[in-house]
């Protein structure tokens, strides 16, 4: 870049119209160059922060929904629960209700039977049974049954007072007590 005297020095300039300008160029592709991988650099490393939010993001949302699907079916199993818990109660009310009504029917029945038994004997009957005899003579076709309705007595009645076995036998002329 020094001129010489010589002639021959100019073969060795390489440009001889060389300027700043052509110098700023080759800066500037230079500064243009390293600011571009920069920026590649900076895009890739924002494209990889984005990309591993976005799988976070993906995680998070599938966590949050099965989560909520459990807590749904929670919900559905205890409100589940609950109205078994009642149908259980209402049940055993029910079935309370209904034991003592059949008490009641039966108590009912019996009192019934009783009412229509004393309705069903003659009048000549209860003229006896206020004048008890103490003993029954037994007669050819009497039997336990027809001389407990007789008197007013129930057949276990006159086994007790009698100390009969249940499958005992009478016999005619046999005297069977009627009080204890």
């Amino acid at each position: 870049m020094s001129n010489s005297d010589d002639g021959n020095d100019k073969d060795f300039v390489w440009q001889d119209s060389y300027s700043k300008e052509d110098q700023i160029d080759s800066y500037e592709n230079d500064t243009y160059e390293a600011s571009n991988v920069s920026y590649r650099k900076w895009f890739s490393t924002l494209m990889i922060i984005g990309a591993v939010g976005f799988l976070i993001l993906v995680v998070l949302s599938i966590f949050v929904i099965s989560r909520s699907q459990n807590y749904a079916e929670k919900k559905q199993i205890l409100a589940l629960e609950k109205k078994l818990d009642r149908l259980e109660t209402d049940f055993t009310s029910l079935k309370i209700y209904i034991t003592s009504k059949l008490d009641q029917a039966i108590k009912e029945m019996e009192r019934s039977e009783q009412t229509a038994a004393k309705q069903k004997r003659p009048p000549a009957q209860k003229e006896q049974t206020d004048v008890k005899p103490k003993v029954h003579k037994i007669q050819a076709g009497d039997s336990l049954y027809l001389i407990s309705r007789q008197y007013g007595l129930t057949i276990e009645h006159l086994r007790d007072y009698n100390n009969l076995e249940p499958n005992a036998k009478i016999y005619p002329g046999q005297e069977l007590k009627l009080t204890p």
